[in-house]
């Protein structure tokens, strides 16, 4: 459904930024076993769905689609903020989003603990490279992304709400943040099978941001407010988001 290669080029034109880039896909690239070692873990010890590249690539370009719109509709970052650049924004939500699922290699439990733990040291060199003078924020506030993105962690940053809200959004065609056991048929089973596409798109001034869900059936739902609305409401972008399902000739949407 999404290859390595096409994500990459569209995380690229999300970030508008060549050096910016050159670090993230360089980074992907030399950490990339921590990925794929953590969908190993993931899939054949908790027995769930994917966590590994192709994951954390979709959650970058869509952490980076969310934070493009805020930007559309003069929201500030929390970077922005505190007197910082829109490029730590993107540095913040790109690596938070790269980062953010290591911890399961370790155990499923508390893994966003875990994800800020083995990243630390790889966020300390990046934010080096990236801010010569204050790479101790930008260090900070790019772990805080990490630790955030679980529904469990209330967000205290707009970039860890991106980020968040992105990783809700994984879920279509089985991909979902939901865990289920592959041989047991059940409402997990069902409703994560039951969506084809999920997008994040530009929405109005009452909720900038809109995520749209196509699906199968309604049993989809289940899906998306166990999942996504959750994560939703642990941002700072509550009350912003407006989420619309369509399934077959029925559509219904509500702002979260």
């Amino acid at each position: 459904m999404y290859t390595e290669e096409q994500l990459l080029g569209e995380i690229k034109k999300l970030l508008e930024n060549d050096e910016l880039y050159s670090l993230y896909e360089t980074t992907y690239r030399e950490y990339k076993h921590y990925f794929d070692t953590t969908n190993y873990i993931v899939l054949n010890i908790y027995r769930f769905n994917d966590h590994g590249a192709i994951h954390v690539l979709l959650t970058t370009r869509r952490a980076l689609e969310a934070l493009n719109i805020l930007k559309r509709f003069g929201i500030k970052t929390t970077a922005e903020q505190l007197g910082k650049s829109f490029e730590w924004s993107k540095f913040i939500v790109a690596f938070g989003a790269l980062f953010h699922d290591i911890g399961n290699m370790i155990h499923r439990d508390n893994h966003y603990q875990f994800s800020v733990l083995l990243a630390e040291p790889m966020v300390d060199d990046l934010a080096k490279k990236f801010e010569k003078e204050d790479w101790l924020l930008l260090k900070a506030l790019t772990l805080n992304a990490i630790y955030t993105h679980d529904e469990a962690v209330p967000c205290t940053t707009i970039e860890g709400s991106c980020v968040t809200i992105a990783d809700g959004c994984d879920m279509e065609e089985g991909r979902s943040r939901l865990a289920y056991k592959k041989d047991k048929v059940d409402i997990h089973a069902v409703s994560a099978l039951a969506i084809d596409k999920v997008e994040i798109k530009e929405g109005d001034h009452e909720a900038p941001i809109l995520v749209e869900a196509w699906m199968k059936h309604l049993a989809g739902i289940f899906q998306v407010d166990e999942i996504l609305t959750k994560k939703v409401k642990s941002s700072l972008l509550s009350g912003r988001v407006r989420i619309r399902i369509h399934a077959g000739d029925e559509i219904l949407e509500k702002v979260v």
